[in-house]
């Protein structure tokens, strides 16, 4: 017996490839400066995370945490098994007009549509009680908007599974989506929650980082 990496170079390379396509897309379509456009994703989150992003070039695509591996894995698979392969690529923007004439673009890329419904895939750790989190319930409500359909969140734990039905009624309003894209662009929210500096591949270099806290 030998130790042997055929499948998993194969797995990885396949992750590469669909990682690489993704991350070109969030980069074409983020601008931090005036006409502003953004991805939802990247508005959910830290603004000097994005703006290391843009300035520095995106973080390389393979990941290397065990737990965003799986998410890929499940992110995929599932999308193959609801819509075929390959699977289709669904991919919306929508512009956005405050109160004093100044304009968003954002960009939406929902993992799955089916059914007149919007659908986001989730792998997480973290205890089905806690379930469903705020920032993906705010990144499907955003996509409700855009689509104008109902929606649907998806959970795969180590704990179980967690399934979420919201109606078009509960969708973010404009005027709420507005607010946040505000938050972001000129609020320049850094981070937006606490808990993303810990996973940040930039926390080393960046002086509004978070340390996490020691217990006790």
């Amino acid at each position: 017996m030998k130790a042997e990496n055929k499948v998993w170079s194969l797995i990885l390379d396949k992750i590469y490839e669909t990682q690489r396509e993704v991350i070109e897309k969030i980069s074409s379509s983020l601008n931090l400066e005036k006409p502003y456009s953004a991805p939802v994703t990247t508005l959910l989150h830290c603004y000097t995370k994005a703006m290391f992003d843009s300035k520095f070039g995106m973080y390389k695509p393979i990941p290397t945490n065990i737990n965003i591996l799986l998410g890929l894995l499940y992110d995929f698979t599932i999308k193959v098994v609801l819509q075929g392969y390959p699977p289709p690529e669904h991919y919306y923007t929508k512009e956005y007009t405050d109160e004093n004439g100044e304009k968003y673009i954002i960009h939406a890329g929902p993992d799955v549509i089916l059914d007149n419904e919007v659908i986001e895939l989730k792998y997480t750790s973290i205890p089905l009680e806690k379930l469903p989190l705020e920032h993906h319930e705010l990144q499907l409500k955003m996509y409700m908007n855009i689509t104008e359909l109902r929606g649907r969140l998806v959970y795969l734990t180590p704990y179980g599974v967690r399934e979420f039905l919201y109606e078009r009624e509960e969708a973010l309003t404009n005027e709420e989506i507005i607010k946040i894209a505000q938050e972001f662009f000129a609020g320049k929210i850094s981070p937006r929650y606490e808990w993303e500096c810990q996973y940040c591949q930039y926390r080393a270099i960046c002086p509004l980082a978070i340390q996490k806290k020691e217990d006790g």
